[in-house]
């Protein structure tokens, strides 16, 4: 392997995405390589063969099983060790019954991040400078150092640092969760969920939207929220922008949707692709929302009235969405049950199932429940499916209770659902099929009940809801004959009658 320079320079760092310079020139060398020795601790180079540059740098890499090798180095001269922590622990994605955690040296297709936390004691090299090494793949990768076997404090990369809340957490209260942005290298990495997360890496040609944090009133005292707004925002424009809110976990602020979580960059990605609406992001501080029992009244009575009265922002609720991560899922569910109908459109992730099924309007808004496939907080699958009275769609990534989960799940949130409340009726007309099929009815009736929802999906699908009604009550009349005939049995039909009457509630509430 070819050696790296030895270079000592205060920037250029390639790491976030107000960093993309470095990241080019880095991803641009693929003639250097990282000079590992083996009298050092793995994954580490000798001082004179070594990049110093502070940050993370980003390698074409022949000799890594990735194809990249991201290279850390940490300037801090009064440290007596450095631990380099990262969440890029590998899992089996593609048979999720291997129960095996594989470091990042092991990579094959099929791997994906979410066995936790990989860390390595970092090599001082000299002058203060702290360096390792590591094969990383695609996507925003996140890490974090433990400075003198402190690991209560969470040190944030002063070279790579996100651009944190001016009122957010500080301190050992808030987690650190610096970004590394890796390439897809479809030889080596060669699997498509994997491919699938480069829409996490800035596009330097793209176009950009901002973000900044904007300061508002909440009892007096100055806040901030967290606001994204989408390349070529135009505050005149005769459509007024739907509304997405952000809502992050413990340990956590409206700072780190923002950069770990990838948000603006996974925005401009979807919307240059064509794949979801442009949309204003809005992310908010747990500790300013007001009490969770009561609903959040400080995000009904304040955060909502102002982002709306500033911003070219609907405030039809079909037109808003909130979504959150564990603590945030908590909030998002702690919403649901006090109102269902004061966002269209919900993102319960890695917080378990904590809705009321007694909760009125429940069928109302749209939900997806998300989670990673090892995470503490996924959603047990029975319980989502026992919600019956509920829109719901139930989401699994790649990932555990970390942002390599969390990313995804927006990104799917935004591709695939936001917007789009075709797709949870049509899911639950094909739950309706599947009920038909499974009843004593012969072949005619169950065809003659099927035509029925055949028919609602169609006018479903192109978008003439108002027109929806009609058959599911010719389908539901039908069912009710039947079940007085004695053709079908009560259960059976009240089960059928009950989630045709939801679909119908749910498509007249937005008319």
């Amino acid at each position: 392997m070819s050696r790296l320079r030895h270079r000592r320079s205060a920037g250029g760092v390639s790491g976030g995405a107000g960093h993309r310079d470095r990241f080019a020139a880095g991803i641009a060398s693929v003639v250097l390589g990282l000079a590992m020795v083996v009298s050092l601790s793995p994954g580490v180079a000798m001082a004179d063969e070594v990049d110093l540059t502070p940050g993370p740098t980003v390698v074409r890499d022949l000799d890594s099983p990735t194809g990249y090798t991201g290279h850390f180095v940490l300037h801090d001269p009064d440290a007596t060790s450095v631990r380099f922590v990262a969440d890029i622990m590998l899992r089996n994605w593609a048979d999720r019954t291997d129960p095996t955690v594989y470091s990042p040296w092991e990579y094959r297709p099929g791997l994906m991040r979410g066995g936790g936390a990989y860390e390595v004691e970092m090599t001082e090299v000299g002058d203060g400078y702290w360096v390792t090494d590591v094969p990383l793949a695609a996507g925003a990768n996140q890490y974090w150092f433990y400075v003198d076997g402190d690991t209560a404090l969470w040190v944030t990369d002063p070279a790579n640092s996100p651009i944190y809340a001016p009122d957010g957490l500080t301190g050992t209260a808030r987690r650190a969760f610096n970004r590394v942005n890796v390439p897809y290298d479809p030889q080596r990495q060669a699997y498509e969920p994997l491919a699938a997360r480069q829409i996490e890496n800035p596009r330097p040609d793209g176009a950009h939207g901002s973000w900044s944090y904007v300061p508002f009133q909440i009892g007096g005292t100055t806040r901030t929220l967290g606001v994204y707004l989408p390349p070529g925002y135009d505050a005149d424009r005769a459509e007024p922008y739907k509304t997405i809110y952000m809502q992050h976990g413990g340990g956590q602020d409206q700072s780190d949707w923002m950069n770990i979580g990838s948000v603006p960059v996974i925005m401009d990605n979807l919307l240059q692709d064509g794949l979801t609406e442009p949309a204003v992001v809005v992310t908010t501080n747990i500790n300013y929302l007001g009490d969770g029992a009561a609903g959040y009244p400080n995000l009904r009575e304040i955060v909502l009235p102002f982002v709306e009265s500033r911003y070219n922002v609907s405030t039809d609720p079909i037109d808003r969405a909130f979504a959150g991560l564990s603590l945030g899922s908590i909030v998002t569910q702690n919403i649901i049950n006090h109102d269902p109908t004061l966002f269209g459109f919900y993102g319960p992730w890695s917080g378990g199932v904590r809705l009321d099924d007694t909760t009125p309007n429940l069928a109302v808004p749209y939900i997806m429940f998300g989670g990673g496939a090892w995470d503490f907080g996924l959603p047990d699958p029975a319980r989502v499916d026992a919600l019956d009275d509920a829109m719901i769609q139930n989401v699994v990534v790649a990932g555990a209770h970390d942002f390599n989960a969390w990313n995804q799940l927006f990104t799917i949130f935004a591709r695939d659902y936001l917007w789009k409340p075709e797709v949870f009726v049509l899911g639950e007309i094909d739950d309706l099929r599947a009920g038909v099929a499974g009843t004593t009815l012969n072949a005619g009736l169950r065809r003659s009940l099927t035509v029925k929802l055949d028919q609602a999906a169609r006018l479903m699908a192109m978008g003439r809801t108002s027109m929806v009604d009609a058959p599911l009550h010719g389908f539901v009349v039908q069912l009710e004959g039947l079940a007085t005939a004695g053709r079908v049995s009560e259960a059976d039909a009240a089960e059928l009658v009950g989630a045709a009457e939801k679909i119908t509630v749910n498509v007249e509430h937005w008319q």
